[in-house]
């Protein structure tokens, strides 16, 4: 029987955790480094150094098991057996990887900035004349799905519908590891969509990054039907969550920062910066999953093959043994060397570069045309998932301003 951590209990499932869940991460890396949890069986890493070198090491840190502790299975690579690109280790991922990226370039994403800027101040000029909104029902929750369609090809009809599936993905109910019917039900609208509309393009013209995947052969290889139909999901899912949690987490972080807001609004060159500290302060993942292909032993604690693992970055990216005894405060200034807010290594986020340019042009874009916002903090109402932390609703006010378009 594995020994556990008397006093700590760290539930990503549990509501009351995702308030402040880094009172609970530094007892985790002080106390227990290596926590076992007996009642959801899984262990976690916590401190940066730990998180790191397992993010490194995907030969013992596999994440063939699944990413997210909900969806875990063993370990396996049998021919033909679907996985996203997000859920292989290499060779096969880096074979998965390296024809993606022969497309989806940063020179491309760095095409797209004048797009994103305008698709952002279109929904801005939903709401710029009444002077009050929410910053993720008008703004941050479909500008993503737009950018995200726009990249891959998907036409503007079909945005609402996979905006609607995408948001009932990750939802979760307190407490519980069950995966509720209204995120499975999100999850089969979107295969179904992309099943459906990968068939029709098949044998003729195509737009987008997907119709460039369906052309592209590096070295013989081609995408297969299920490979393709799994980087469509994982590319929606991600590109869409993340990028809404992460602009709307910057807003509400400098709204409780006045003075920061304030350097910000006077030097947009702090933009980036501020993007990568809220990365690293609240990230909009706060763990990965992993399962264990070998017996390991870490901080005197024996961890078995077939093992759950979380890598907590949301505590590693906390620990001050990495970023020093102001760790635990949020500072536009800061210049970290890393961060592990996209992960590392072999895994590290594909879509980054987008995402951090999508935030850079959301930010300098809502301090533009509404720098005095004030966020209702007594009406926001908080985004609950096991992995993935901020809002669902952000209510602001505003002075009231023109419309662009």
């Amino acid at each position: 029987m594995t020994a556990t951590d008397p006093g700590i209990d760290y539930n990503p499932y549990a509501f009351a955790l995702h308030d402040d869940p880094y009172v609970t991460y530094k007892r985790l890396r002080d106390e227990a480094p290596a926590h076992w949890n007996p009642e959801l069986n899984f262990w976690t890493l916590s401190r940066f150094g730990d998180v790191l070198e397992a993010f490194r090491d995907f030969e013992t840190f596999s994440s063939a098991g699944g990413v997210a502790l909900e969806a875990r299975r063993p370990v396996s690579h049998r021919p033909g057996e679907f996985h996203q690109m997000i859920e292989m280790d290499p060779p096969d991922h880096t074979a998965f990887r390296k024809l993606v990226s022969r497309v989806f370039t940063g020179r491309r994403v760095a095409a797209m900035e004048d797009e994103v800027r305008g698709i952002v101040n279109h929904y801005i000029d939903t709401i710029i004349e009444a002077g009050r909104g929410d910053v993720v029902l008008d703004v941050t929750g479909p500008f993503p799905m737009d950018v995200i369609c726009s990249v891959l090809g998907i036409p503007p009809e079909s945005r609402d519908e996979l905006r609607a599936n995408a948001d009932q993905v990750l939802v979760r109910e307190d407490g519980s590891m069950e995966i509720p019917q209204a995120a499975l039900d999100g999850m089969f609208g979107m295969v179904q969509y992309f099943i459906d509309d990968l068939a029709g393009r098949r044998g003729g013209p195509s737009e987008g990054l997907i119709g460039d995947l369906l052309e592209l052969e590096v070295d013989g290889r081609a995408l297969t039907e299920e490979e393709l139909l799994g980087f469509c999901i994982l590319f929606v899912i991600a590109g869409h969550e993340t990028t809404t949690k992460m602009v709307a987490n910057t807003l509400e972080l400098l709204s409780r920062h006045p003075d920061q807001l304030a350097a910000v609004i006077a030097d947009p060159d702090l933009v980036p910066g501020t993007i990568e500290e809220v990365l690293r302060f609240h990230n909009s993942t706060q763990y990965m999953h992993r399962t264990l292909t070998k017996d390991i032993e870490m901080h005197g604690r024996q961890m078995k093959a077939g093992d759950s693992v979380l890598l907590l970055i949301g505590a590693a990216n906390h620990d001050e043994r990495e970023f020093g005894p102001t760790a635990e405060e949020f500072d536009v200034h800061r210049t970290p060397d890393r961060h592990l807010g996209f992960g590392y290594g072999a895994h590290f986020c594909l879509g980054a570069a987008l995402a951090r340019m999508e935030g850079k042009v959301a930010i300098e874009e809502f301090l533009r045309r509404m720098p005095d916002y004030e966020v209702d903090h007594d009406a926001k109402v908080r985004f609950h998932s096991s992995n993935v932390t901020g809002w669902t609703n952000l209510p602001i006010r505003f002075t009231p301003g023109p419309r662009q378009g």
